[in-house]
């Protein structure tokens, strides 16, 4: 079931229209990047690039990764002004179009929890070498002090990986500037 949630993007926005349908989160995403100049964006497992269309007007350039190419393929059409590569994020430090590019800001959405913590540390390392002056924007879930529809969204969530606050503060803390916060609504990694 949860896999099928996944794979097609039309259910998969249905799903995330039901969960979040006062668009708060986007909105406050979008106040986040509006805080920067010239923001050059790698989006880490990108899906169907939603975020785009709160961001759009105020970042100069996007590069989405995902490796599904049905969500990929959408998105090109969607927003043709912008890049999407089909990479496994495991594959991260073989894409050579990132190495030519200006990226300073990493955002990534919904994945850390899907990755174990070598996985974790690996794919910030190299996204450190690669943009060793981006800023960084983790969303994800947090395990623990949520209330009822969250714990539900948790346990069905695929991910293998939900950590605690500490857990997460734990695996990011050897990386510069990495803060953990609760998010204002769904008690997300922020």
């Amino acid at each position: 079931m949860k896999n099928f949630l996944l794979k097609y993007k039309v259910i998969y926005r249905i799903y995330q229209n039901i969960i979040r349908k006062k668009k708060n989160e986007y909105n406050f995403i979008k106040y986040v990047f509006q805080q920067y100049k010239n923001v050059n964006v790698l989006d880490v497992c990108c899906g169907d690039s939603y975020i785009l269309n709160y961001i759009k007007n105020c970042i100069n350039n996007y590069i989405g990764i995902d490796n599904n190419s049905n969500y990929l393929k959408n998105s090109k059409k969607k927003f043709p002004k912008f890049s999407f590569i089909n990479s496994d994020i495991e594959k991260i430090h073989k894409i050579k179009k990132l190495n030519r590019s200006k990226i300073n800001f990493i955002f990534i959405n919904g994945a850390i929890h899907h990755l174990n913590d070598s996985k974790v540390t690996s794919l910030i390392s190299c996204l450190n070498k690669k943009f060793p002056n981006a800023k960084f924007l983790f969303i994800d879930p947090v395990r623990g002090e949520n209330k009822l529809i969250n714990k539900l969204m948790i346990t069905l969530d695929r991910g293998k990986y939900i950590r605690t606050k500490q857990k997460y503060k734990k695996i990011l803390k050897n990386f510069k500037s990495m803060k953990t916060n609760d998010f204002f609504l769904m008690s997300f990694l922020l």
